[in-house]
């Protein structure tokens, strides 16, 4: 029953960011890095459905609790984003409104991506498949990579002095105060 439930809690946060992709970001055209996503994304999620209802999923209670923490945390960069123009990764005419600094961007500077490196964490972790780990490792780098790039255009932008005071001051994957703690 509890891979059951994963899976379906799997499916419906996958399915709220395919739909937040369309309605919650914005671009001009799906720029050439999210057609790798959407692949590697349809990869990891087809493999993680398998495993969770037919086969059996490695602990399930633990990928169930990091899929409710990437869902809650979606949730919570949406509500504080809504009203800002946010651009899709990779897009060539990236905009922004401003830098925001409420919710969970008060702890770290991309909390979209730690939401979906959290849930594909917890999809390699529930299959323990070769493809699974590769899709996580894959969009781990590529999510960082996209994050360093928005970062590069938002410190030399119209907000450059305002976006790098504030990333002195706050975690890029981690919250600064974790980050304090381990070094």
């Amino acid at each position: 029953m509890i891979d059951f439930v994963t899976g379906v809690s799997a499916l419906a946060y996958f399915m709220m960011i395919a739909a937040a992709t369309k309605q919650h970001f914005n671009s001009d055209k799906y720029p050439w890095g999210m057609h790798l996503i959407s692949i590697l994304s349809l990869i990891g999620v087809s493999f993680f459905m398998y495993t969770a209802f037919v086969l059996t999923l490695s602990h399930p209670v633990v990928v169930l609790l990091l899929i409710a923490a990437a869902f809650v945390l979606f949730l919570w960069a949406a509500r504080h984003s809504s009203q800002r123009q946010l651009g899709l990764a990779f897009a060539e005419d990236f905009k922004t409104s401003g830098i925001i600094t409420t919710g969970p961007w008060r702890f770290v500077r991309h909390p979209f991506y730690v939401s979906y490196v959290t849930f594909w964490f917890a999809c390699a972790l529930g299959t323990l498949h070769v493809v699974s780990i590769i899709v996580f490792g894959a969009l781990l780098f590529i999510y960082v990579y996209s994050a360093l790039r928005e970062e590069a255009w938002l410190s030399g932008g119209d907000h450059g002095t305002t976006y790098l005071t504030y990333q002195r001051s706050t975690g890029f994957f981690l919250p600064t105060r974790v980050l304090r703690k381990v070094s």
